[in-house]
């Protein structure tokens, strides 16, 4: 079972098995993983199951979360990921039994774990603002409108990541013999939307796709035998 390791000052404070298909990070007592430091907003990121992969979002939160020292938006986790959170760093480890052959180096080798500081968090933003790259949601807001396949008429994109299967926590819920539990995600970053395949038959244009494709206006998306289309709409949305 994938699990995450919560770390502070390079001492391991506890450790989170994801049991649950949502996890939610932040200050509030409420979240699933609580850091109570002001650092920390309310409400800082979220972790979702997508199939065998993991997503975590970012909640917009003041600091910004990174993974690795890149600040992120939205983001498939991969075993060994450090996740930032302020000044606490979470060890992502994954499951199976290839990452469960590593955990137990991962853990000796935590003393080697950068943790970032105020000085260091305000270096990195900083150079995201010297580059133009500090994320900013679209003013725009992502439609799908479904062509055949299903009776589900058009769907906006508000959240900042979309699971598409046939899940009962699928956002687009769709049904057949052979669609995955989550087949694909789409999520919104600061360029647009990018659908990413999550083991699904997946094409784009009538093109199948491997990984991720960033979605442009009218493209046309096929999920086994559902097909829909992409567009933007302007938004009030800040």
């Amino acid at each position: 079972m994938a699990r995450l390791v919560l770390m502070f000052n390079k001492q391991v404070v506890k450790e989170y098995p994801l049991m649950k298909d949502s996890v939610t990070i932040g200050r509030n007592e409420e979240n699933s993983i609580q850091i109570n430091n002001l650092a920390v907003s309310g409400y800082h990121a979220r972790i979702d199951a997508a199939g065998n992969d993991y997503i975590l979002t970012d909640l917009q939160s003041t600091n910004g979360t990174f993974i690795n020292d890149k600040r992120v938006v939205s983001q498939k986790l991969s075993h060994g990921d450090n996740i930032i959170v302020g000044k606490h760093v979470i060890l992502f480890v994954g499951a199976g039994e290839a990452a469960d052959s590593k955990s137990s180096a991962l853990k000796s080798d935590l003393d080697k774990t950068m943790m970032l500081d105020t000085a260091k968090q305000k270096e990195l933003l900083s150079k995201q603002k010297e580059s133009g790259q500090t994320p900013e949601l679209s003013t725009k807001i992502g439609v799908v409108s479904f062509i055949e396949g299903a009776d589900l008429g058009e769907i906006e994109l508000k959240k900042k990541l979309t699971k598409i299967g046939k899940a009962d926590t699928s956002e687009i819920q769709l049904s057949g013999l052979f669609m995955p539990a989550t087949a694909a995600t789409i999520s919104r970053r600061p360029s647009g939307y990018v659908i990413t395949t999550m083991g699904g038959k997946i094409k784009v244009n009538g093109e199948a796709i491997k990984d991720s494709v960033a979605l442009k206006d009218f493209d046309t998306i096929e999920v086994g035998k559902v097909k829909f289309q992409f567009y933007q709409k302007e938004t009030s949305e800040k």
